[in-house]
């Protein structure tokens, strides 16, 4: 495994989990749901499970049953206050990264919102890192959703950094990688 990649799933374990485990329990079940429903569009979110993660064991607490694919949580590597919905891949794919796996075990493509944005960190030429490392900044996101599958730039032609058109692959080049879209998801319309 390149070093950069195992820098990354250390960082993940090490930084994030009391950063993700103290978001998801300083709050009230009531205020966690509320929280945590903030990251889909309302149609998807209010049907969702809504559940607590343990960063360090990767179990999941549930905190309201759901009656659709979607399970809502607060916190993602990098910032563990921002809301996150996703389908069963998605959310295998994020257990994975929050509990510092190596690579996610999703079988297929999975889709997630963050209807609130979120925050990523950038070196000073541009290029999105995993973690917040010397000499990155964050960067504030808008409101997204992200098709969470391994995306190969080059052969997708697809770029590596924010730009106009609000689509590019966020990660490239680890396990990690994956396509977002910058647009609000409760904008969308089915």
């Amino acid at each position: 495994m390149p070093m950069r990649r195992l820098t990354c799933a250390v960082l993940f374990s090490t930084l994030l989990v009391p950063g993700i485990a103290a978001a998801q329990t300083e709050m009230s079940d009531a205020d966690y749901i509320t929280a945590a429903q903030a990251g889909g569009p309302s149609d998807v979110a209010s049907a969702a499970t809504i559940a607590k993660v343990d960063p360090k064991s990767g179990e999941v607490t549930t905190v309201r049953a759901g009656t659709n694919d979607f399970t809502c949580v607060v916190g993602v590597p990098g910032d563990p206050e921002a809301p996150i919905c996703g389908d069963k891949n998605a959310v295998t794919w994020l257990l994975a990264a929050v509990t510092g796996k190596p690579t996610p075990a999703n079988a297929a493509p999975g889709i997630a919102y963050m209807a609130k944005g979120g925050v990523h960190f950038e070196t000073a030429s541009g290029d999105i890192v995993m973690m917040p490392e010397e000499g990155t900044h964050p960067v504030k996101e808008p409101p997204h959703w992200m098709l969470m599958w391994a995306f190969d730039p080059a052969a997708s032609g697809l770029p590596t950094r924010e730009n106009p058109s609000g689509v590019y692959i966020m990660f490239a080049g680890t396990p990690y990688a994956h396509l977002m879209v910058y647009q609000d998801p409760n904008r969308m319309t089915p």
